[in-house]
């Protein structure tokens, strides 16, 4: 059978994508590197070669995962013609719909709650940098400047792990209560912007 070349970056995202739908399928213990090649339809070595244990893949896979999961709160984040208030409403409801993870019944399963806070945590990372550069631009707009973006962007994004988080969550009631305390974190951090 000849050898199929592909680009390394695509063939390493192939790798973590199986191995994430070999983690949530069958559970971290009954997976190994060799599996993941082999259901990947290529020779263990090559595997080897992108991730040198299991531990190293499974971080990367939480990693990317985390990161797809992400892409639609940044893709709202990044809108450059939308008002910040808005892009941050439809990012909040974007990231609280679990419907559009494909392993989220594994994240969410009893037992797997570590798994669920690693997730979570890597998904904020995700997140960071587009609600930061999202209120540098805000600030810009209005000719202040915003020294601590990243601060409050870390604050905004790290505070609303808890809504994804536990049974029957995200609730109404809790999506409000997010809103709410984002806009006075917002109005709080451009209050104080124009004291600079």
């Amino acid at each position: 059978m000849p050898r199929t070349v592909k680009d390394p970056e695509e063939r390493r995202r192939e790798l973590l994508a199986c191995a994430m739908r070999l983690f949530a399928e069958e559970g971290y213990d009954n997976v190994s590197v060799r599996a993941v090649a082999r259901a990947a339809h290529v020779a263990p070595g090559l595997a080897y070669h992108y991730f040198d244990s299991k531990e190293r893949l499974f971080a990367a896979a939480i990693e990317d995962y985390a990161r797809r999961c992400a892409e639609g709160v940044c893709a709202v984040l990044d809108e450059p013609d939308t008002p910040l208030d808005e892009r941050i409403d439809r990012a909040l409801e974007t990231g609280a719909r679990h419907g559009g993870y494909p392993y989220a019944e594994f994240f969410h399963k009893e037992g797997h709650g570590a798994l669920h806070d690693r997730l979570s945590l890597a998904m904020c990372e995700a997140v960071r940098p587009h609600l930061r550069r999202a209120l540098e631009a805000d600030a810009a707009e209005r000719g202040v400047a915003a020294p601590d973006a990243d601060e409050l962007a870390a604050i905004m994004v790290y505070g609303c792990i808890g809504l994804a988080s536990g049974p029957g969550m995200p609730d109404e009631r809790a999506l409000a209560a997010a809103r709410r305390y984002l806009r006075a974190l917002l109005t709080a951090f451009r209050s104080d912007e124009s004291l600079n």
